[in-house]
């Protein structure tokens, strides 16, 4: 196996999982850091946590879209790599914002309003740090002078 063909794999990977593995980092420590603060839960409380996830996606995903009447685009792929080397933000202001959520509120509401809180945040933070390396990518580049003539 070629190294050519690893590589065009991992970007293949990257261009297409980037998003969902920030996402998945979020919600999984949001789940974690909830557990510790709620003091070992039934198993409802883990079906109101994922229920909760799952309603801020359809909420987001029926804003987005207009009702479910205008397309998503594609991003280029420079903009999807830019886009999810920021998500060290989106994931850690998401974690510590489980954290407070689950520290702040008490018993069976904190599971689902825990996850529909980080699952919000992180994509609209996801948003914005993709919106940031669109712009950054439609940026002329420096050639390290002035433009000043």
């Amino acid at each position: 196996m070629a190294l050519r063909h690893v590589a065009h794999g991992i970007r293949a990977s990257l261009r297409n999982n980037g998003q969902a593995y920030g996402y998945s980092v979020s919600v999984t420590i949001a789940l974690g850091l909830l557990n510790v603060e709620a003091k070992a839960p039934g198993s409802a409380q883990y079906i109101y946590f994922a229920l909760g996830a799952a309603v801020a996606f359809s909420v987001l995903e029926l804003l987005a879209t207009a009702g479910f009447r205008k397309a998503l685009e594609e991003e280029p792929s420079t903009v999807t790599a830019m886009g999810v080397s920021l998500s060290l933000v989106s994931v850690g202001v998401s974690a510590l914002l489980a954290w407070a959520t689950a520290s702040l509120i008490r018993g069976v509401a904190a599971w689902p309003v825990t996850s529909f809180v980080v699952s919000v945040v992180y994509l609209l933070l996801a948003g914005t740090e993709f919106a940031l390396a669109e712009r950054a990518q439609r940026s002329p580049p420096t050639n390290g002078r002035d433009n000043q003539s």
